[in-house]
């Protein structure tokens, strides 16, 4: 009974609401305003020669600044639906890993989705048998869950724009990416519960914008998950860029579908926090634990497939070589004093990684 619901279609967008509220962006989104004003654009961070080390610097100083996101009104689009959003929710998040999707239509709420320091939790009103979805983060490893849901709801957090990079797990770049010119790549091993994994991050060579994330399987031949993102948008007052429009693929899973996130509020969360993180209670929904699941069990509904389709690593990504790149010191501009007329944060000016021409004095 409760495999036959797991397999239907409304299971399959319970997990597309999965990977956007786990991403834990939070996000505000209405039509595009086509005559609306642009907002500025996001700052020079790189130069031109900036090395590895200065790349992963301006992409985690930009993830720094966010502590928490907030939004309401994020539409989601799949392909096939003639470009027209299919639900409209509200999005919130706090690092590392709290998050909380709700959404709906116009005759009312049809999905709620979360995560706890705990626990996940997924409900669709009209799935069938009626329940809760729960599985606790340590189980997810061994949950069948991840013939769906192959990456960590955590990564989904870095698909929205919050990434950070570990120095030390790249393991090759900056490389000329194929993904146009402009862009650089970085290839880097990404540790997860269930082992680890490669990813190729494409980054925008000169404002240090993450624009598409892949992650492999740790031999790095599989696609299990890939987040593009269309656009960004800065927020001046934050000093932070934020994709405005992401397109996320689980290849194993089928799954394509498209986020409209829309303006952003940043270290902003309203409400009860409390009750925000904690999993709800539905009349007639009784709980049930996916993390219960024997490991290795197939999902239902989905084929035994040990190389899904397009998920082969292109050729544009060769195997990942163990070239050794120097590590150099980064090179900021020179610090000024930042002042604060709305009692608000105070940010000293964004740094350019990669300017040689002005160095940090040595201590004697």
């Amino acid at each position: 009974m409760l495999r036959a619901r797991l397999a239907s279609p409304l299971w399959l967008l319970l997990t597309v609401t999965l990977l956007l509220s786990t991403s834990g962006a939070t996000c505000q989104r209405s039509l595009v305003n086509p005559f609306a004003a642009a907002g500025p654009a996001a700052p020079q961070v790189l130069v031109e020669g900036a090395t590895r080390d200065q790349i992963i610097a301006a992409v985690n100083q930009n993830s720094a600044r966010i502590q928490s996101l907030s939004v309401t009104g994020a539409s989601i689009t799949i392909p096939d639906t003639m470009e027209l959003p299919i639900l409209s929710g509200n999005i919130a998040a706090e690092r590392p890993g709290r998050f909380r999707f709700t959404a709906g239509t116009a005759f009312g709420q049809e999905i709620d989705i979360g995560s706890n320091d705990e626990l996940f939790w997924m409900w669709v009103r009209r799935n069938q048998p009626p329940a809760v979805l729960i599985c606790r983060h340590d189980q997810f490893a061994g949950s069948n869950i991840r013939q769906i849901m192959p990456v960590e709801p955590t990564w989904l957090l870095a698909a929205m724009g919050i990434v950070d990079l570990d120095p030390a797990s790249v393991i090759d770049g900056p490389l000329p990416s194929a993904r146009g010119p402009g862009t650089v790549e970085l290839r880097s091993w990404l540790p997860s519960a269930s082992g680890t994994l490669q990813r190729v991050t494409v980054i925008e060579a000169r404002r240090a914008l993450v624009t598409e994330q892949h992650v492999y399987d740790q031999a790095g031949t599989t696609l299990l998950a890939s987040a593009v993102a269309e656009s960004h948008r800065y927020y001046p007052v934050e000093q932070v860029s934020l994709p405005e429009r992401i397109s996320i693929r689980l290849p194993a899973s089928g799954l394509a579908f498209r986020i409209d996130m829309g303006a952003v509020h940043i270290n902003q969360l309203a409400g009860d926090r409390q009750s925000l993180w904690t999993l709800p209670t539905f009349e007639g929904y009784p709980q049930h634990d996916l993390g219960g699941a024997a490991p290795g069990t197939p999902s239902p509904g989905q084929a035994d497939r040990s190389q899904p389709p397009g998920s082969v690593l292109p050729a544009a990504y060769p195997g990942y070589p163990s070239t050794g790149y120097p590590e150099a010191a980064v090179y900021n501009t020179p610090p000024t004093q930042a002042r604060s007329t709305t009692g608000g944060p105070v940010y000293q000016p964004l740094p350019q990684y990669g300017r040689e021409h002005y160095a940090v004095p040595m201590r004697r």
